[in-house]
């Protein structure tokens, strides 16, 4: 396992793995943000003597970043070892030298890492935890402890062609190391370095995971995983793109995707009442769901004004015919769209409840038993007793049933948020489509999953209910509290 203060995401991939076919256009990397590129293939890119030693390692990135020997006294120094690794060199350490570079970056931001390693049954032993790449910004004891980072091998035995990854957020980049920490002569890898790849960012999206994946694995033959179906977002949003045409998805107001309204499903609330052509309240008659225990659905809870979709949340006495079925002392609401919509970008602006009471924007098909579907665009407690869900932002996507089986799928994850949640209004968008599910907050990408089961029309459905078990119980003094949602708007794409 690798060691860092705050490995968000990590992939040791060992030769156990499934080896991944590379797609024919994985000739690069990512180049987007990409602050230091250090290639063992590339000769070209290093300053070496005659034995063929290396004493600075350039930088391909452009960003002139270049890394170079720490104690050119020592005994043994990187070695350039040509057709070592799939027809290609690497650099050899001997855990007596290695590489230091300058900062990279001084404000704390994002930065993902990319490393490729091995280490052969002649090169085992030394200390454990030796370093593949170290940022320390302060002299400290500890290179795990914020705003230090690094990637560490464990092990000191033997081991296979491996893609170390890091992602984290809210720290600077360097000074840094390759090979080793950053300060003291100890934990100097004993292995072969591959290739780095360092961004000062997060990789957007899947593909840009991937791109770099196939990259990494068509060139060196690294064994790697199957990739993964799904992508969150770690840390800060970043840049949120500004709202120029409020007839656009907030994510594409350049409208790349030709979208068009679907007024059969968006509505701004504007009017003093529910539109009653548009929405359905629940009202606990026909097949209504009556809400989660304890809590009752009650249409009074449902109400418009101000310009907004008010779901209240509330203390309340409630019928005796309905205490006997478990509904006790709470009530909430639910409110659905009439019309069905399929593939298409689906967006609310829209402010959590200041409480325990979830607030939850959602798709849901209830139409076939043997087709059962949900899609939760979110649903967020907005003041829970221990306040970690206050900044959770809960995405999922359920079969409930397919005419295969009665087994319940989720898939889903959250995106921690640098704020409450509830403290004011954003932007929520959902791009469905027939291959791809993609959340977005603030018009930011924070999620991306690959579309396997949710191929049927879906009521859009707005409302609150008591979660117990998982947003803790109510605190009764923040009650009543409102989940107000400003506008629903729903596109399609021309064909």
């Amino acid at each position: 396992m690798f060691r860092q203060y705050v490995l968000t995401v990590l992939w040791l991939m060992l030769s156990a793995g499934v080896q991944i076919n590379a797609h024919a256009s994985a000739d690069l990397p990512v180049t987007d943000g990409l602050v230091l590129w250090l290639d063992g293939a590339d000769a070209v890119h290093m300053t070496l003597d005659a034995q063929h030693r290396v004493s600075r390692w350039h930088d391909k990135s452009g960003q002139s970043n270049d890394v170079s020997l720490d104690d050119p006294a020592a005994a043994s120094l990187p070695l350039r070892v040509e057709n070592a690794l799939n027809g290609h060199s690497v650099l050899r350490f001997n855990g007596a030298s290695a590489f230091t570079g300058q900062a990279i970056r001084t404000a704390k931001g994002s930065v993902t890492v990319f490393v490729v390693s091995r280490r052969l049954p002649d090169q085992a032993g030394g200390k454990a935890w030796q370093r593949l790449f170290s940022s320390r910004p302060q002299l400290a004891d500890n290179d795990n402890v914020a705003p230090n980072f690094g990637l560490s091998v464990q092990q000191t035995g033997a081991y296979a062609p491996t893609v170390a990854f890091l992602e984290t957020t809210n720290v600077p980049i360097g000074p840094f190391a390759v090979a080793r920490n950053v300060v003291g002569t100890s934990e100097i890898l004993r292995g072969d370095i591959a290739e780095v790849l360092v961004y000062d960012r997060l990789l957007a999206s899947q593909a840009e995971r991937q791109q770099v994946s196939d990259y990494l694995s068509k060139k060196w033959s690294v064994t790697l995983p199957q990739p993964s179906t799904a992508w969150t977002r770690t840390g800060p949003l970043g840049p949120t793109p500004e709202r120029t045409n409020a007839n656009l998805p907030l994510s594409d107001q350049a409208n790349a995707g030709k979208w068009v309204l679907d007024t059969r499903l968006s509505d701004e609330f504007n009017g003093n009442a529910i539109d009653a052509t548009r929405w359905h309240v629940n009202n606990a008659t026909g097949t209504d769901s009556l809400g989660r225990k304890p809590a009752l659905f009650l249409p009074e809870n449902a109400k418009v004004a101000n310009g907004n979709l008010n779901i209240s949340f509330r203390k309340q006495t409630l019928p005796e015919k309905y205490v006997r079925l478990g509904y006790k002392d709470y009530s909430s609401a639910m409110v659905r769209t009439i019309e069905r919509g399929l593939y298409g970008y689906y967006e609310t602006r829209a402010k959590p409840m200041n409480s325990a009471g979830s607030s939850a924007f959602w798709l849901a098909w209830t139409g076939l038993p043997d087709n059962a579907t949900e899609i939760d665009i979110f649903e967020i407690g907005g003041k829970t007793l221990n306040g970690k869900f206050d900044v959770m932002y809960n995405m999922n996507a359920h079969v409930w049933a397919t005419p295969q089986s009665d087994e319940h799928l989720s898939d889903g994850s959250t995106w921690i948020a640098p704020w409450r949640l509830a403290n004011t209004f954003h932007v929520y968008g959902f791009d469905w489509r027939a291959d791809t599910l993609r959340w977005y907050v603030d018009g930011v990408l924070v999620r991306e999953a690959k579309n396997t089961h949710w191929f049927f029309p879906m009521q859009i459905v707005f409302d609150s209910e008591a979660m117990w078990d998982w947003f803790g119980v109510v605190d009764d003094a923040d009650l009543p509290s409102t989940f107000r949602v400003d506008y629903v708007k729903v596109w399609t794409q021309r064909p």
